[in-house]
């Protein structure tokens, strides 16, 4: 394969050093690769029509979309893309990106390449002609299976929604038209596997046997505290590889330097945007041994910052974030040592306490592999119902 360190860099992103190259599709509509910061400018406002009459629909910000495809982004380090944008009478109406990170190929072994970022109007032609673009991408770099949609890294975005139409989505969720399964599975493409989700009422009591867990864990010496914010810095340090120790056995998890875990959106801003007392750390003997990350839904604000952040989405988002029903539970790890001793249900119960206090209406949990049967039990325990469904595809290309 030919690696991304082998090509001749130019420009501030990624796609600066690509070639530029035009595909017909129609009599009136191209393909055409991004190589230009207009171009890209094209491929981040794509959402815009495909959604426009979307109600549910969250636009993504652009200052995450242009921070990832930054050259100095540390993915970029071990990856590889070709962004594509699809004109129809000059308009971008459709776009995807074919991505290959060669940790992952190693860690997987197998030369696995991943198609993203994708977004289409509703025409199946311009559909299959972006997904034949980056298949041809991928097969020109020796890929032999296109996975996807996957958005470079797990925790960017993955999977079509299948399941769980009616509702705008969470903050990290993955959200696309029902139209787009059938473009996949009509261009060939199987299951890989699907990611669900949970939902939960926190207004419901709390199951007595999960306040039973609790109070055993106090009774054995387990302490539960909030993130210090003010001590951002220092909390990362063990955070971060307890978070790579708990997610390398998961599905996606790639391993990479702490550096290039610190410098990704929503970690480098974390002093900003974490909820204290939604982030939990269970310690004993002082030291911590798990956490447990919800987040606030700031999809609720972000929906109405129409994709820029800027000085005024910020004092926006400053302002009303306190008014957010909605909450996530993103992200909960225990170290190998001290698992199955009901740590996690620990956690889950202090923070539906804390749920409850602030008057929380809903709660979503995931996504969850759908063959991690120990987390998806331990999310029914507390009483959470399967309600959303991603479905990630694969494909085996020539």
């Amino acid at each position: 394969m030919v690696r991304y360190h082998e090509r001749r860099h130019r420009g501030k992103y990624i796609f600066e050093s690509a070639t530029p190259e035009t595909t017909p599709v129609s009599s009136d509509s191209v393909i055409k690769r991004v190589t230009t910061v207009n171009g890209f400018k094209d491929f981040h406002r794509v959402p815009w029509l495909v959604y426009k009459n979307d109600k549910y629909w969250v636009p993504p910000l652009w200052e995450e979309m242009k921070d990832f495809f930054k050259r100095r982004n540390l993915f970029w380090g071990h990856a590889d893309t070709q962004l594509f944008v699809a004109y129809k009478n000059k308009t971008p109406v459709g776009r995807v990106a074919a991505i290959i990170d060669y940790k992952y190929v190693e860690s997987v072994k197998d030369n696995v390449g991943f198609f993203g970022f994708f977004e289409c109007i509703n025409d199946s032609n311009i559909a299959t002609a972006l997904l034949e673009a980056a298949e041809t991408w991928l097969s020109s770099k020796q890929i032999s299976t296109m996975l996807g949609p996957v958005n470079g890294r797990v925790d960017m975005g993955c999977g079509l929604l299948y399941q769980g139409f009616n509702e705008t989505p969470y903050i990290y969720d993955t959200y696309s038209p029902k139209y787009y399964i059938d473009f996949v599975e009509n261009h060939g493409m199987k299951k890989n596997r699907d990611l669900v989700s949970y939902f939960f009422n926190p207004e419901q009591p709390i199951p007595e046997k999960v306040k039973e867990t609790a109070e055993r864990c106090i009774d054995n010496g387990v302490k539960i505290r909030c993130f210090n914010r003010l001590r951002a810095n220092k909390e990362l340090k063990w955070w971060i590889k307890l978070m790579m120790e708990t997610f390398s056995s998961h599905w996606g998890y790639v391993e990479v330097s702490e550096k290039e875990v610190r410098t990704r959106f929503g970690v480098k801003q974390i002093r900003w945007i974490v909820d204290p007392c939604l982030f939990l750390v269970a310690e004993k003997d002082d030291q911590p041994v798990a956490f447990k990350w919800s987040l606030p839904d700031y999809n609720q604000i972000f929906k109405t910052l129409n994709g820029r952040l800027g000085v005024t989405g910020a004092l926006k988002f400053l302002i009303k974030k306190h008014t957010i029903n909605r909450v996530k539970f993103n992200f909960v790890g225990v170290k190998k040592e001290y698992r199955g001793q009901g740590i996690g249900t620990c956690m889950n119960y202090y923070t539906l306490i804390e749920l409850k206090k602030r008057g929380c209406k809903s709660v979503e949990i995931g996504w969850i592999d759908e063959n991690n049967i120990p987390e998806r039990k331990a999310t029914e325990k507390i009483g959470a119902k399967l309600y959303k469904i991603y479905r990630v595809y694969e494909k085996k290309l020539v």
